[in-house]
């Protein structure tokens, strides 16, 4: 693969993550249906890239990790954020896990792997859905720390179907966190913070059954992959602000409705 091609995907993949679409579901679509390459080297590039993002939410939120992941620290609020945390994760490998080898299935079967692009642009449909639901919820409502054990775990079990490609990890974890009546601006801190070890997770797991397959773990060239997360990273970082206003003042159901749409479109044309 050319190393332009790879940096414009990760300069995509740091705009796109920050705001309710599926960044993985466009890498995924536009790396299988206009490079031509397998599905499975698509989702891995995709997985790689989270991880430049990965990267810029810890630097972001690094001042608030350290808070509420420190053990000695005994605050109240910060005791919930972490307890938060913990259960969102859980509830993460609950579905993520059957999710990933799921997809990985899918991916790796010849016979299955052509209808990628329908399964993204329905997942988009999906998200699109769940983000108009949530449309109406205003900023006022709970913080993190003040709702039960058990919405902490639905926020990660929502969390764990976004290994799907198509479903936007923000859009409907964002969604989720404003329709158990969180306020926008911890649903959208939450929904960040909450990524950190999932994507970890999803990305040692991918390594880890790659090396148990005997599969390389380096899709392209190490030193074009490391560059690409290094753009990945720093976009990310830079544009990170600027996204969450924009995903704060604007309702993107319809974007991922039309992306939905000219997706499923795109695989039905190519079919004929």
């Amino acid at each position: 693969m050319l190393l332009w091609i790879i940096l414009a995907f990760a300069v995509l993949q740091g705009i796109l993550e920050w705001l309710p679409v599926s960044s993985s579901g466009q890498t995924v679509s536009l790396l299988t249906e206009f490079l031509k390459l397998e599905a499975d080297v698509a989702f891995t590039i995709s997985l790689w890239l989270h991880l430049g993002t990965l990267i810029a939410v810890v630097v972001k939120y690094r001042k608030e990790l350290w808070i509420y992941v420190n053990p000695k620290n005994k605050d109240e609020e910060a005791i919930k954020w972490r307890l938060f945390l913990v259960l969102s994760t859980i509830g993460t490998i609950i579905i993520g896990v059957p999710c990933y080898f799921l997809v990985d299935y899918f991916i790796d079967s010849p016979a299955i792997g052509e209808y990628v692009m329908l399964v993204i642009g329905i997942a988009l449909l999906i998200t699109a859905i769940f983000l108009y639901i949530s449309r109406k919820k205003i900023s006022e409502g709970n913080k993190i720390d003040e709702i039960s054990k058990k919405k902490m775990v639905t926020s990660g079990l929502l969390q764990g179907f976004s290994i799907i490609p198509g479903i936007s990890r923000s859009g409907i974890t964002m969604s989720g966190l404003l329709l158990m009546s969180v306020e926008k601006k911890d649903a959208i801190k939450g929904s960040f913070l909450m990524s950190i070890p999932a994507v970890l997770g999803g990305f040692l797991l991918t390594l880890l059954k790659a090396l148990i397959d005997g599969d390389s773990i380096l899709p392209v060239e190490w030193w074009q992959l490391l560059l690409a997360v290094l753009v990945a990273a720093i976009v990310g970082y830079l544009t990170i602000e600027f996204f969450l206003y924009v995903a704060r003042k604007y309702n993107f159901a319809l974007i991922c409705l039309i992306l939905g749409i000219l997706t499923i479109s795109l695989y039905l044309v190519r079919e004929y």
